[in-house]
């Protein structure tokens, strides 16, 4: 399997939960049109997109009000992400990670803590990207 870039979200109320970057992307917020729904107060409906293009990975900040942060900065426009990146928004923080390092990680059957989430079949961007 090629490798492809996932989230982990590490807190909030979707933690534990692992979402695939597909290619074009994820949009994130509180509205149901986003790929990945975070129900949160600090969430801005429409936050955050992550675009998978080429074998790179781009965050950007969809106008929210709270911020999107990476290792803790704030992104003000777009940035490149890398695995090893902690994304922030609100109560919640993602692991940008690869699917294959997911995989090969010992698994203990009774710690059944990271669950894959479904995430939705992205439609148009609700807005361009950069």
């Amino acid at each position: 399997m090629a490798d492809v870039p996932v989230l982990v979200c590490t807190s909030g109320t979707l933690q534990g939960q692992v979402f695939h970057v597909p290619e074009g992307g994820l949009n994130l917020g509180r509205a149901n049109e986003n790929d990945i729904v975070i129900l949160d107060d600090g969430v801005s409906r429409y936050h955050a997109r992550l675009l998978y293009d080429g074998g790179s990975l781009w965050l950007q900040d969809a106008g929210s009000r709270n911020g999107v942060f990476v290792n803790g900065h704030r992104v003000t426009d777009h940035r490149a992400l890398k695995v090893g990146d902690v994304v922030g928004l609100a109560e919640h923080t993602f692991a940008v990670r690869w699917q294959a390092d997911l995989e090969d990680e010992p698994t203990d059957p009774r710690d059944d803590e990271t669950t894959e989430a479904p995430v939705k079949e992205s439609r148009k961007p609700w807005y361009w990207p950069f």
